[in-house]
């Protein structure tokens, strides 16, 4: 859950919404699950960009035991410009603890070790998740800055957003969950 400290507020869980004239046209039209944001720093994966599909026994040891009922392949996201081989899963809670599970909020945690696609390998695991190849970082200050510059909207990390929505409607999705029609949005704001 968003918590603040002082006059700073952070959004660890909560969902950034790039504005429609983004500039970067590797964050133009996406939805990133914010996992880290602290004074020193923060850390998201992009949730809405598909990057193709991977064979679970590509990825696992355990080629022998792919049990029937279990996917053959998952599909794959574009999780960010930042170390874009380094597999991030993110997922819901309702597992066993992984070696490298990091909790986000009640809604959502992150892995990042293979235990977690030896499971997805024999049909268990997480019921919900999202493979995701690298992730998107900011510096101290370099988020609040793009923030107060109207370059993000921020929203509540919600489950089914992140997880059932198909991925070109995420976008949309989450930007009419703040009760505002994406055709009327500018970001050629101002601060008072």
């Amino acid at each position: 859950m968003s918590g603040s400290i002082g006059k700073q507020h952070f959004f660890g869980g909560d969902l950034l919404i790039a504005m429609p004239d983004m500039a970067d046209p590797r964050f133009k039209k996406c939805v990133i699950l914010l996992i880290v944001h602290s004074e020193n720093d923060a850390m998201g994966v992009v949730v809405n960009k598909p990057a193709g599909q991977v064979q679970i026994h590509e990825l696992t040891q355990d080629e022998d035991e792919q049990s029937a009922s279990a996917p053959q392949s998952i599909p794959v996201h574009y999780g960010g410009p930042v170390e874009h081989e380094r597999a991030i899963i993110v997922h819901s809670p309702d597992c066993r603890e992984y070696e490298s599970m990091r909790r986000v909020n009640e809604h959502f945690c992150v892995t990042t070790t293979p235990d977690i696609l030896e499971d997805f390998s024999r049909g268990s695991g997480p019921s919900s998740r999202l493979f995701v190849l690298g992730y998107a970082g900011w510096r101290s200050g370099q988020l609040e800055d793009e923030l107060q510059r109207n370059a993000w909207l921020v929203c509540r990390g919600d489950p089914e957003l992140v997880f059932d929505i198909e991925p070109d409607r995420k976008w949309e999705a989450a930007i009419k969950s703040l009760g505002i029609n994406p055709s009327m949005l500018s970001s050629g704001g101002g601060t008072a």
